[in-house]
C-alpha cells in the first residue's frame, strides 16, 4: 500500500530535447538529487548524534495505540509510525498526529422530498474513524467539516429515491444502504464509517408548511424482523370535525358510495381538483373498482374505471375501508404499515381526508 504514496522526483521533461535525451537527463537528476537527499538525511543524523542527550528530549516521540504518526522527510511524505517510540531527525523532518478513535457527528433534521412528493424531517447519527492516516492527512484540510457536508447531501439524494413506506418500515436496511453510499464517497480519503443511525423526526402536513405531526414511539417486534415503525397522524379529516358523529355500523361499498354521492359538491370540486381510482378487495377475495371524479362540475363518483387516466390511484380492502370512515384508522398509519397502497401523490391522496367526516356524519 505504501507505493501508492511515492512520487517521483523528476523535473518535466526539457524542451527541445529528444525522448533518449529527456530520459538521459532524467536518471542524472534523480540520481543527483537522491544523493543530495542521503547526504543531507546523514548530516541531519550526526547532528542528532552530536546533541545528545538533548536531542533525545526533542526528537524522540511517545506514540500512543490510538495515534499515528505521519511524517514529511524534506517535505516527501513517509510510511506512518507508531505505535511507540519514534525518532525524528532534526531540521529535516515535521510531522503531523492523526488520531485513530471513532468520531461522531448529527445531521440537524432537515427537510427531505420523498419519491411519492412527502416533506419529511430526517437526521442521522454518523460514526466514522480514519483508516488510512496518510490517505486522510494528504487528501483533505477539514477531514470532519468535509465528510459532515458529504454525508448531508447524500441523506437527500438517498431517501428522495424512497418512498414514505419505506423511509418509515425500513430504518435499519436504509441506514445501512446510506453507509454504503458514504463509504464510496470518503474511502478515498482514507475514511471508513462505521455506523448511521437514521433519526425520523417528523411528517410536514400537505397543506401546512412548517408544522410537524410528532411521530410514536416504536413498538419492538417480539417475534424478529424489522421494528415497525407507527405514526401517529392526525388527519385534516379529525381536525376539521369538531362536532358529535353517530356510530356507524358496517356498511357495503354501494352504501359507501350512496353517501359518497350526497357529500359531492362545487365547493369539495374546487378544494380537490383531482380524480381518483379506488379497488376495493372485499372479504370474498374479489377486486372491486370504484372512481371518485372531483374535477369538474359538482363531482361525479360511482362503480367502475374512469375513462381517462386518474391523478391517483388507491387499493385498500373493504375491511380496513370501514375502518377509515369510522374513524378507527388513520389515513397516513394505513399507508405507513402497507394496508394502503398509493400509485401517484401521496399529498393528493391525503387529501381525501376531508370527505370521511362528511360520510361519517352523514
Amino acid at each position: 500500500m505504501w507505493e501508492q504514496y511515492k512520487y517521483s522526483a523528476l523535473p518535466p521533461t526539457l524542451e527541445g530535447l529528444t525522448p533518449s535525451q529527456s530520459k538521459k537527463a532524467d536518471a542524472s537528476n534523480s540520481w543527483v538529487l537522491w544523493c543530495c537527499h542521503i547526504w543531507i538525511t546523514c548530516l541531519s543524523f550526526m547532528l542528532f548524534l552530536i546533541t545528545l542527550p538533548i536531542s533525545i528530549w526533542c526528537f524522540l516521540k511517545i506514540v500512543p495505540d490510538y495515534e499515528r504518526v505521519v511524517v514529511f522527510r524534506l517535505g516527501r511524505v513517509r510510511p506512518p509510525k507508531g505505535p511507540g517510540l519514534i525518532m525524528l531527525l532534526p531540521l529535516i523532518d515535521q510531522f503531523q498526529r492523526i488520531d485513530m478513535r471513532t468520531r461522531a457527528f448529527s445531521i440537524q433534521p432537515c427537510k427531505v422530498k420523498s419519491r411519492d412528493d412527502v416533506l419529511v424531517s430526517v437526521g442521522a447519527n454518523v460514526q466514522f474513524r480514519v483508516c488510512d492516516p496518510v490517505l486522510s492527512m494528504l487528501s483533505v484540510q477539514d477531514l470532519n467539516f468535509v465528510i459532515q457536508n458529504t454525508a448531508e447531501n447524500l441523506l437527500a439524494q438517498s431517501l428522495g429515491r424512497k418512498y414514505l413506506r419505506e423511509i418509515y418500515g425500513d430504518r435499519m436496511r436504509l441506514g445501512e444502504h446510506f453507509k454504503e453510499d458514504i463509504n464510496e464517497q470518503v474511502k478515498q480519503w482514507g475514511v471508513c464509517v462505521e455506523r448511521v443511525d437514521l433519526l425520523l423526526e417528523a411528517v410536514l402536513r400537505p397543506h401546512e408548511q412548517h408544522v410537524n405531526v410528532p411521530i410514536t414511539p416504536q413498538v419492538p417486534n417480539p417475534n424478529g424482523g424489522l421494528e415497525q415503525m407507527i405514526m401517529q397522524f392526525v388527519s385534516m379529516a379529525q381536525q376539521a370535525s369538531a362536532t358529535d358523529t353517530k356510530p356507524s355500523t358496517d356498511l357495503s361499498l354501494q352504501e359507501v358510495l350512496s353517501r359518497l354521492e350526497e357529500t359531492l359538491s362545487e365547493s369539495l370540486v374546487s378544494e380537490i381538483r383531482s380524480s381518483y381510482q379506488l379497488y376495493v378487495i372485499q372479504k370474498d377475495g374479489k377486486r372491486a373498482a370504484c372512481f371518485l371524479d372531483l374535477t369538474t362540475g359538482s363531482g361525479l363518483c360511482g362503480m367502475g374505471v374512469l375513462t381517462f387516466p386518474p391523478d391517483v390511484t388507491l387499493e385498500i380492502t373493504e375491511t380496513d375501508l370501514l375502518s377509515l370512515i369510522r374513524g378507527d384508522l388513520n389515513p397516513m398509519t394505513a399507508y405507513t404499515t402497507g394496508r394502503l397502497h398509493v400509485t401517484g401523490s401521496l399529498q393528493t391522496a391525503l387529501l381525501l381526508g376531508t370527505i370521511l367526516p362528511r360520510i361519517r356524519s352523514y
